[in-house]
């Protein structure tokens, strides 16, 4: 019975030493070819440059030019939506990663984190969707909408810190965990930080067109 209990512990460390290096290798998906100079996609360009990350900005809403045309506020809700999507993906992630044996503790608040992201990006999106063109509910509303992906933000942050105390020189596992989070919750973060960015820029555009301020 012990030596069953042995080789069943081998097996568990050994599968998920495979599944990890199979993770690290899988690249991250990118975005579709952007499409071809034009007003929409001139517009979408010239707005990224407000953001911490123009060119990934521009690279991943550029596809969507047709859909978004020159209006602000369909830019900043199809980077909600795209960074909501790939967070979703990171959460899938983690909590595929949290079920392997020896895996840092640092993980399970990990989850709890980019669960809380999911959760606030959607909330933005759904909140986002239904804010008036003007008046003061505009403004409570962006606001509300700039409080939760701002929440979202400092979430992916929480979850990376709590890997800074994971030695890189960790055994397998632990180490090759901590690259795919600093990876992926990485990547999220910089989705989101952009995402934030065309909130603000929607929100101040819509003031000085209505003369209304926030």
């Amino acid at each position: 019975m012990r030596s069953l209990s042995v080789a069943a512990a081998i097996f568990a460390v050994v599968f998920s030493t495979q599944l990890i290096n199979s993770i690290l290798a899988v690249p991250s998906p990118t975005a579709a070819k952007p499409q071809r100079r034009n007003p929409s996609t001139d517009f979408i360009r010239t707005s990224c440059k407000s953001t911490m990350y123009p060119m990934r900005c521009y690279r991943t809403l550029s596809p969507y030019a047709s859909e978004i045309g020159s209006d602000p506020k369909k830019l900043a809700m199809k980077a909600l939506n795209v960074t909501l999507k790939v967070t979703k993906s990171a959460s899938k992630l983690m909590k595929r990663m949290s079920r392997i044996p020896g895996v840092p503790a640092a993980l399970a608040d990990c989850v709890e984190e980019v669960e809380d992201a999911v959760d606030e990006l959607g909330k933005s999106i759904g909140e986002m969707g239904r804010a008036p063109a003007q008046g003061p509910e505009f403004c409570r509303m962006i606001g509300d909408v700039q409080t939760w992906v701002s929440a979202a933000e400092t979430d992916d942050d929480t979850c990376t810190d709590g890997f800074e105390e994971v030695p890189t020189d960790s055994p397998g596992v632990k180490r090759n965990v901590k690259k795919i989070v600093e990876k992926h919750v990485g990547r999220i973060a910089r989705f989101t930080s952009n995402a934030l960015a065309l909130v603000n820029l929607y929100a101040s555009s819509s003031s000085r067109s209505r003369h209304v301020k926030c």
